[in-house]
């Protein structure tokens, strides 16, 4: 029984450290809540073997990365003005949770983090659900689309199609976009189709009551596109958040 009971003991052993290894709560892919460049998705993913790597940020490259106690060191190298620079930044740990890292310094920069499965692509429209952050209360994940063909300068009209995705008790979210022009291009429809961040906004230019929602693509290629939200309808505004003075439709309906 012995010479059966221990080899168990070991194997139980090895399995519980192993066991603790995969469970480290920095290990995974992070992204920033509220980045400075609304329209860009950037993080950083925490490997497990210590390495680490940017998410979004072509000029900031993370390659390692360390926890002592309270706080987190990064090492990576700064990419600009023609030059290369190595840097290690250690931060203090705020807090940490299976969904949330907040990292701070001095008590005065802070950068809070949520946890998402899968490396966000901002060009893969079938996931941009991947990039909304989830918390606890949050609700289900809800998908709206809004459907018009609005005026156009020099063609019959431009077809909107915005689908919207974003948790219930969630103010923000993401969408993806199709415009299509109506006999644009020698007579025959043409195609636009862009994603991005969305926010809601408290108040217009004409009413300080009213809620706002601003798209703004990921690709920064594509205006940002204000409307003024009334549930099933969303009507276009312009780039100072007024109604846009033309007897001409400019809504948009939920479908």
């Amino acid at each position: 029984m012995k010479k059966i009971f221990l080899p168990l003991l070991l194997m139980f052993f090895i399995s519980a450290c192993h066991a603790q290894k995969e469970e480290n709560p920095f290990v995974g892919h992070w992204v920033e809540i509220m980045p400075i460049n609304k329209h860009i998705v950037q993080g950083i993913n925490l490997n497990a073997d210590g390495t680490a790597s940017s998410i979004g940020m072509e000029t900031l490259k993370y390659e390692q990365w360390k926890v002592d106690g309270k706080t987190i060191t990064l090492k990576g190298k700064s990419i600009g003005n023609g030059q290369t620079i190595d840097f290690t930044d250690t931060l203090d740990i705020i807090e940490i949770s299976p969904n949330s890292l907040k990292l701070g310094k001095f008590g005065q920069y802070r950068v809070d983090y949520y946890r998402v499965e899968e490396i966000p692509d901002t060009k893969d429209m079938n996931n941009l659900s991947n990039l909304l952050q989830k918390f606890d209360g949050c609700g289900d994940l809800q998908t709206r689309v809004y459907k018009g063909t609005l005026p156009a300068a020099s063609n019959p009209g431009i077809v909107y199609e915005i689908t919207l995705y974003n948790y219930q008790n969630s103010g923000d979210g993401v969408f993806k976009a199709k415009l299509t022009y109506l006999e644009a291009q020698n007579g025959k429809d043409g195609i636009l189709e862009f994603s991005g961040r969305q926010y809601t906004l408290k108040g217009s230019a004409e009413d300080k009551n009213a809620t706002i929602f601003q798209f703004i693509p990921f690709d920064n290629k594509e205006e940002t596109m204000n409307f003024l939200y009334q549930g099933d309808k969303l009507i276009m505004l312009d780039k100072e958040l007024k109604k846009i003075p033309s007897q001409l439709n400019y809504t948009l309906s939920e479908v």
